[in-house]
């Protein structure tokens, strides 16, 4: 084989790799993106042609990005968190449907710089869109793993009078908490931080594997909700949700009746 001919097969190689920055590790280890946010950014980018650029489309994001496919609205607000803090930049897409491009930020170009995405952000501003769309994703406090332990077990399947009364004085107590305090109910609303997450199958957003394995458990099951799972795992570690899960496997669960309720009984055999 030629000389020629060895660097051409050398310089094709090299075309077939993807770029991947470490300061996208070091800002998941910061606590900057969150895993599925890493997860996904990284898939964006094994995707990325050499201009920097990712033609994607919600299905094939649902289904390809992480182990067990997920929905379109979840992809849709990890893209919309990952644009707020700049790794990508894509145009609005409100009612469309389709394949659409992805812009990616620090992406190696031909002369040797680095392409960036500031004259998208800046472009945006220009034509009056200063508020970039975001998602915020806090951190959850003890207050709402209280919560989260009644009112979306509740939610969900369990319905004993007990649970549902713990429901009541929950919501009793915050109500009387706005009446002592009125003047400052704003402040009061912000510091509850289960007003902030959405636990519905759709809008749950995980923020661990842990947490992934929980929706991923209710959407298997066709539960509405995550806050049962959520919550066990949460006080019981995610044991008995695994252990249940096969016995559920075994026990042909999916032909009952109601299977997040069958699925519900297993697990409390496990507590």
């Amino acid at each position: 084989m030629s000389l020629k001919m060895e660097m051409n097969m050398e310089k094709l190689k090299i075309s077939s790799y993807t770029i991947n920055p470490r300061s996208i590790k070091n800002d998941y280890l910061e606590g900057k993106i969150t895993k599925p946010e890493r997860n996904l950014l990284y898939w964006l980018r094994a995707c990325g042609d050499a201009y920097g650029t990712a033609t994607v489309n919600m299905d094939g994001l649902s289904q390809d990005t992480f182990n067990d496919s997920v929905t379109k609205n979840y992809i849709n607000k990890l893209l919309l968190s990952l644009k707020s803090k700049r790794y990508i930049w894509y145009s609005d897409r409100s009612g469309r449907r389709g394949s659409f491009p992805i812009r990616l930020d620090d992406w190696p170009k031909k002369d040797g710089g680095i392409q960036t995405l500031d004259r998208f952000f800046e472009e945006d501003v220009v034509r009056g869109q200063n508020q970039l769309e975001s998602y915020v994703i806090p951190e959850v406090g003890k207050e709402f793993n209280d919560f989260s332990q009644t009112f979306d077990v509740e939610n969900t399947v369990i319905t004993a009078s007990e649970s549902r009364e713990k429901i009541r004085e929950l919501i009793r107590g915050l109500d009387n908490d706005k009446e002592k305090d009125k003047n400052n109910d704003e402040k009061s609303l912000e510091s509850l931080s289960f007003k902030k997450r959405d636990f519905s199958v759709t809008g749950f957003i995980p923020e661990s594997t842990e947490e992934e394995r929980c929706l991923n458990l209710a959407t298997k099951l066709g539960d509405k909700g995550v806050g049962f799972y959520y919550g066990t795992y949460k006080q019981y570690g995610m044991g008995p949700l695994e252990k249940a899960w096969e016995e559920f496997k075994k026990s042909d669960g999916y032909n009952k009746d109601n299977p997040p309720a069958f699925f519900n009984s297993l697990v409390q055999l496990e507590l």
